[in-house]
């Protein structure tokens, strides 16, 4: 099952890629973006509970999806580039096997593997 839920986040991937191209979006904004999503893991400066709740906000799709909707309501093009790098960003971190942070009672971090 976990190989088939990177494979299916590697299509996302590429997809998300491919659309971004086809939108013909600037590459370089592309390239200067792709990983600052993982600023959200500053949250573990905190401490490991705090950590995994501000990972998982920057790494669930449900944020560039939102981000993706305002776009449609506002027409600001730049919206969409940002939600379709953050999509690649968070489908490239799962192809790869770095899923969502769980904090179990004892506050371990426990890593989803896909």
């Amino acid at each position: 099952m976990r190989s088939v839920i990177k494979l299916e986040n590697a299509f996302l991937f590429i997809i998300t890629i491919a659309v971004y191209v086809k939108l013909e979006c600037s590459i370089w904004l592309f390239l200067l973006l792709l990983l600052v999503p993982d600023i959200f893991m500053l949250g573990y400066v905190i401490n490991r509970k705090t950590g995994s709740y501000v990972y998982n906000i920057g790494h669930t799709y449900i944020t560039p999806i939102i981000i993706a909707l305002l776009y449609l309501y506002i027409d600001e093009r730049l919206l969409l580039q940002i939600a379709l790098i953050w999509l690649a960003h968070i489908s490239m971190d799962r192809t790869l096997g770095f899923g969502l942070k769980y904090s179990s009672d004892t506050d371990k971090t426990i890593i989803q593997k896909m």
